[in-house]
């Protein structure tokens, strides 16, 4: 009888582990995906928002300054969305607080009274040439001009009246001076639909070194190490002869490994004692004829 041939014997993983390793798998790859496409996005048409990346719209900005303080403090993070100038113009119309995300490129700002406050605009001598968060005071519409071209005009103001910017100092009364500026919708960058310390704090940790690697390595290290652990548990488990198929003791064919030799099953022992005694019975006829 030929000698039966051993297999290595490999638990199956859990549907538990399976499921895990699947998901932060299409997690790590989806986020890649994500991030990879919308950076595309934005690279493509920074220079068509004064060098702001705007992915799929949407521009990620931190607070620097306190003319927001209210609203959103220093070191505050904020989501824009690159609305629609009109729908903004009606959102205001309809008398709520809409906040929005301009990039600053007037040398000076021409003098004009605002109904709503009664007073006039600051002129700046010097533009600030980057992108400023501020509140929509008013909107004025220009007919002779199609959308894109500067039809929309926004006047924002900051809403702090504390302003250290303004020169206010611990102990002063709230400064009156107003803050207002103006652009049109070509400097548009974004409406405010997100805003908050908790997130300034998390796209900080995140845009570091050290927050880049730990986000992307930690599904990376899960998926190195359960296969490590696969691996030495392959090499430390004893090899074992596959289920199934064996002969239970004492049944026709049962075989043994054992050092290289096999051993006849008791079965087996008996039926060839009758066959070897048959043999002799009949050679011993044989003889005596």
């Amino acid at each position: 009888m030929s000698e039966e041939k051993k297999e290595t014997s490999k638990k199956p993983k859990s549907t538990a582990r399976k499921i895990i390793e699947w998901v932060l798998t299409g997690l790590f790859l989806a986020i890649f995906a994500i991030l990879g496409f919308a950076q595309i996005d934005g690279m493509v048409h920074k220079n068509d928002h004064y060098g702001q990346t705007l992915k799929f719209g949407y521009g990620t900005f931190v607070v620097e300054t306190d003319s927001m303080v209210g609203a959103y403090n220093v070191g505050s993070a904020i989501v824009t969305h690159l609305d629609d100038p009109e729908t903004i113009y009606k959102d205001f119309q309809k008398g709520k607080d809409v906040d929005v995300t301009f990039f600053d490129v007037y040398s000076a700002v021409t003098a004009y009274t605002s109904p709503v406050e009664n007073t006039q605009l600051t002129t700046r001598t010097s533009p600030a040439n980057y992108p400023i968060t501020h509140r929509v005071k008013e909107i004025h519409i220009n007919e002779d001009l199609k959308k894109g071209e500067g039809r929309y005009t926004f006047i924002v103001s900051g809403i702090n009246q504390k302003s250290t910017n303004l020169g206010w100092q611990e102990g002063q009364p709230p400064i009156t001076i107003n803050q207002y500026q103006a652009f049109t919708e070509k400097q548009l960058l974004g409406r405010v639909v997100i805003g908050s310390a908790f997130l300034g704090g998390v796209f900080g940790f995140v845009s570091s070194v050290w927050g880049l690697l730990i986000l992307l390595l930690i599904p990376a290290f899960f998926l190195i190490i359960t296969s490590v652990i696969d691996i030495f548990k392959a090499y430390k488990d004893p090899e074992e002869a596959p289920a199934g198929n064996t002969p239970k003791k004492g049944e026709a064919g049962e075989t043994k490994a054992n050092s290289g030799v096999t051993e006849l099953s008791e079965a087996d022992k008996k039926r060839l004692k009758e066959q070897l005694l048959e043999e002799m019975l009949s050679k011993k006829k044989g003889d005596g004829k």
